[in-house]
């Protein structure tokens, strides 16, 4: 069997995307926000496995693991119930993904100083180490990735992203401003 939603070449996701109208299109259903949703879905498993292959394989690490580390880099000890919120994955999932970070000596946990019930999380030296040999490299497959589009794409897109979270997140949209180099903050009133 071809592949076809999982295809890179432009004919064979223009032809599923037929396939789909042909199988479909009696049904009524918005086409251009299935479209829109699924080529945003594609893209994002394309990236993230084009991430996993070409970064983190060489330091062994899972998406997940990659981005507890980051998590724990940038915002420091956390809570495990934080973390797995912030790191995008179920607490059980975060339970495996520590398990094999602690082995490998770079996170450990403790136990909250104030709720022995609760359970901290903080990067090790050997952990920080790794995070801040990997993220360079990261962001220059971000750079490679991103290259085919014009800084203003880059900029749509990154208020696309936000636009759609702060939509799935049931909250109002807060109007955001690009700022340069491509940073979003609150746009001031």
């Amino acid at each position: 069997m071809t592949r076809r939603l999982a295809s890179e070449a432009a004919a064979d996701l223009v032809r599923a995307e037929l396939d789909i109208r042909a199988r479909l299109g009696d049904l009524p259903l918005d086409f251009r926000a299935m479209a829109a949703i699924s080529n945003i879905y594609r893209a994002a498993s394309t990236i993230r496995n084009h991430m996993e292959q070409k970064v983190l394989a060489d330091h062994d690490l899972s998406w997940a693991a990659f981005t507890v580390l980051w998590v724990l880099w940038i915002w420091g000890e956390q809570e495990t119930r934080h973390l797995a919120v912030e790191a995008g994955i179920t607490k059980g999932t975060l339970t495996g993904v520590l398990k094999t970070l602690e082995g490998r000596e770079l996170v450990s946990r403790s136990r909250h100083p104030d709720d022995g019930r609760l359970v901290l999380v903080q990067l090790t030296d050997r952990g920080r180490s790794v995070i801040e040999d990997v993220f360079p490299r990261f962001n220059q497959e971000e750079v490679f990735v991103s290259s085919a589009l014009a800084a203003l794409v880059c900029l749509w897109l990154c208020m696309i992203g936000v636009g759609l979270l702060v939509r799935q997140a049931n909250a109002a949209p807060t109007p955001i401003a690009i700022g340069e180099g491509g940073h979003a903050g609150p746009r001031a009133e």
